[in-house]
């Protein structure tokens, strides 16, 4: 007759509950690794989703590197620079508004009541607009320092023309939409951006009708009056 020692009889359970989990364990490993590789193939496998930009998206803006009054008369005065936002700034005298891409040619960069302002030649007399302080001065962010119809040479004849004459249809580029209305005013956008709303009000200075325009990816999917 055998006999086992109480002792004997828990080590025995013991290395049995330890091989019961090592099974489980490993079978649980296994089962891991075979769900991340096949939800890994089936994510390969998708197509993936193609997103249309308008080619304006890719459209490399030249800089000028003016980043005060020394660099400012350097590197504009004497050469032809134009109006990024038009209705956006206004010149003196009588407080004028710039139209969309307008052109202008500095004459000299000086200072003014502790203001970096240009001068240029406007209607037969001398204008200015200030630019910044003699230590900052933002040229980049109002002006191009080439001429849009390089920047944008994809466009067509009939584009510039509508862009010269404020129109703006569905279908259009954001960027065609303000040469053609000037700046805007965000008005809404969805998360991340993909959907804006966009009003154009200040066109109205030039004698356009205000207008709410919803972009799509920066393209013009519907255009509507803009209520007082």
């Amino acid at each position: 007759m055998s006999w086992k020692s109480p002792d004997s009889e828990w080590i025995y359970w013991v290395r049995l509950g330890i091989k019961v989990i090592l099974v489980a364990s490993a079978l649980y490993v296994g089962y891991h690794f075979y769900e991340r590789n096949r939800i890994a193939s089936l994510v390969l496998r998708q197509e993936p989703k193609k997103i249309e930009l308008p080619a304006d998206a890719f459209v490399f803006v030249p800089k000028s590197y003016v980043t005060d009054l020394e660099s400012a008369r350097r590197k504009i005065v004497g050469k032809p620079i134009w109006i990024k936002e038009g209705y956006r700034w206004s010149y003196e005298p009588g407080d004028r508004l710039f139209e969309p891409l307008e052109r202008i040619v500095p004459t000299a960069a000086m200072v003014r009541g502790g203001e970096v302002n240009l001068l240029f030649e406007k209607d037969g007399r001398q204008a200015s607009f200030a630019i910044g302080v003699p230590e900052r001065v933002f040229v980049d962010d109002i002006f191009f320092v080439k001429d849009p119809r390089e920047i944008y040479d994809h466009w067509t004849e009939e584009m510039w023309r509508k862009a010269a004459h404020g129109e703006a249809e569905v279908g259009m580029s954001e960027v065609q939409i303000g040469f053609a209305l000037g700046v805007g005013e965000l008005a809404r956008r969805s998360p991340g951006g993909a959907t804006r709303i966009v009003d154009y009000k200040r066109c109205q200075a030039a004698g356009c009708e205000p207008v709410r325009v919803t972009y799509k990816r920066h393209v013009a999917a519907t255009i509507e009056p803009l209520s007082p």
